[in-house]
């Protein structure tokens, strides 16, 4: 399959931040807590969703997604991060950087997908696109960016 390299680093990248989003909702702390912690669990809900789409989608085409951890991390552009207090600033500014590597990849993952005739696939990442960009407004307006 064309774009196996992409689907697979796609999903790498949503394994990454469904487990990274895990320890910054955990370990958020202020006077923003609840807000922070739920808006983390309900992005981790759907990246979760999103990667299981994406291994799904795969399978469509006949081909073995990545299944381990190991290879996860090993082809992921996000990387995780040590645990600690984070501020509820600290935080969104890395969703905000997260979502934004996501929303790019799916960006050119729909495009490719596109130029390929793949039109279940256009309409999966452009789902996500919209979804990103969503949340990306979100962030940017409680940082005030």
């Amino acid at each position: 399959m064309k774009l196996q390299k992409e689907f697979n680093s796609y999903l790498a990248d949503l394994a990454v931040i469904t487990f990274k989003l895990h320890n910054l909702h955990w370990n958020v702390v202020g006077t923003q807590f609840v807000a922070v912690h739920e808006f983390t669990e309900s992005i981790y809900d759907t990246t979760f969703e999103y990667f299981d789409e994406v291994a799904e989608h795969q399978k469509f085409f006949g081909v073995m997604p990545d299944c381990t951890f190991a290879d996860y991390l090993k082809n992921a552009t996000i990387k995780e991060i040590p645990a600690k207090k984070f501020t509820a600033e600290e935080v969104l500014s890395i969703v905000h950087e997260d979502l934004t590597t996501l929303r790019n990849k799916a960006t050119e993952l729909r495009n490719a997908a596109d130029e390929e005739g793949w039109f279940s696939a256009v309409a999966l990442f452009e789902g996500h696109v919209d979804y990103y960009n969503k949340q990306l407004w979100f962030v940017a307006a409680t940082l005030d960016k």
